[in-house]
């Protein structure tokens, strides 16, 4: 390897996961070309906002590249910038099997194209569809070369849906930083504070997009409920990452139930996450459309909270059932309601899935387990 490009499918400064994922990129190339940072270069279709605050202060080697252009000179110019610094391997973020500058990137002296996936590819084809993609995929000759994916579940989905071939295909968990999202019995009474939540409740905790394939309107479901027939006021579901406003239509899921509407907080916003994991009782994630190994579910266990996950492929390798977790149907609310009982009314078990989660994330899921993993693949891919 001289010099390798990461190339993002979007534009730069773009937020948390995308910053998480820069980090660990840029420290996986410096590994690969020996710690010699001026052949590193990081690609973006846009740099209007700025680099990344993820990226060391000093680096320069910036490169604006959309692969979906046509236009002439935009290729000229990634040519010219592509045989200047002779980068002729790629690390691609979200990168499909074909894109119009793919053919032009190869043609720049691109040898090795590597494509890492944060989502599922496609869905699920039966045998004829999937022939047909197979065949698609074998005839886009300039695209990426090897496939790798966050969990298996996602994998499947690229080789049983869009026909990657099994050969191109290979897995690397997330890993996350065990001592940011650790547990800390000092800041137990931390969002019980920030956030206003009595302290006497046992707090349900939720992070993430407020999208419908997320599922929070299975969590209102739940926790109405609980507070139709649960006598004890026990438990409180705290839920973040709302814009404002944003939680409206989500609150409206209680069905006017007031008692419900005393249980359920919407944070907003926050970088704190790691302090208020250190007060809560467990996490969910109650996901309905498609998903994968979150982030979200790494850090939660990581801080030692069980994990009340739906069972979805992908997401559900984020937990050994009954071990670090409890999984529960996609979108059943009464099932997630009924696991959350189970935690209230035995706090054993919640103590054991705590334990659990954490020897789960210190043996599976380290970002220097995932680094080490990264440059590994890629050594032998390269």
């Amino acid at each position: 390897m001289k010099s390798i490009l990461v190339l993002f499918h979007c534009a730069s400064n773009t937020g948390y996961a995308i910053a998480t994922l820069e980090k660990v990129f840029f420290e996986m190339a410096r590994a690969l070309v020996g710690g010699d940072e001026a052949r590193i270069h990081f690609g973006y279709p846009s740099m209007a906002r700025g680099p990344s605050p993820a990226m060391p202060d000093d680096f320069r080697q910036y490169l604006v590249l959309d692969t979906r252009s046509k236009d002439p000179d935009h290729r000229r110019q990634v040519h010219d910038y592509l045989r200047r610094h002779e980068i002729d391997t790629i690390f691609g973020f979200d990168q499909p099997v074909s894109m119009p500058m793919y053919r032009h990137l190869r043609r720049a002296g691109i040898e090795r194209f590597v494509s890492y996936w944060g989502a599922p590819m496609s869905s699920v084809f039966g045998p004829i569809k999937r022939s047909l993609k197979r065949l698609e995929v074998a005839l886009r000759r300039h695209g990426p070369d090897h496939y790798i994916f966050e969990s298996y579940g996602m994998a499947e989905t690229a080789i049983r849906g869009r026909g990657i071939p099994r050969r191109k295909v290979s897995v690397v968990h997330l890993g996350v930083d065990t001592e940011v999202f650790r547990p800390d019995p000092a800041d137990a009474d931390y969002p019980f504070r920030e956030l206003g939540i009595c302290r006497s409740r046992k707090i349900f905790f939720f992070s993430g997009h407020m999208e419908p394939r997320k599922g929070v309107r299975t969590i209102m479901r739940a926790a109405r409920i609980l507070a139709e027939r649960r006598r004890q006021a026990d438990w409180h579901m705290l839920l973040l990452g709302n814009a404002p406003g944003e939680e409206r239509r989500l609150l409206a899921e209680l069905g006017g139930n007031k008692k419900a509407r005393e249980h359920v907080t919407f944070g907003g916003y926050r970088h704190d996450l790691a302090r208020i994991h250190r007060g809560c009782y467990a996490g969910i994630i109650a996901s309905t459309g498609w998903d994968s190994l979150t982030m979200s579910s790494i850090e939660m266990q990581s801080s030692g909270l069980p994990l009340l996950l739906s069972n979805l492929p992908g997401l559900n390798e984020a937990i050994e059932d009954g071990v670090s977790g409890l999984l529960f149907p996609p979108g059943d609310a009464l099932a997630l309601a009924n696991t959350i009982e189970r935690l209230l009314d035995d706090p054993a078990l919640r103590e054991r899935l705590a334990q659990g989660a954490r020897q789960r994330v210190e043996s599976r899921f380290t970002k220097e387990i995932q680094h080490h993993r990264l440059v590994e693949l890629m050594r032998r891919l390269t």
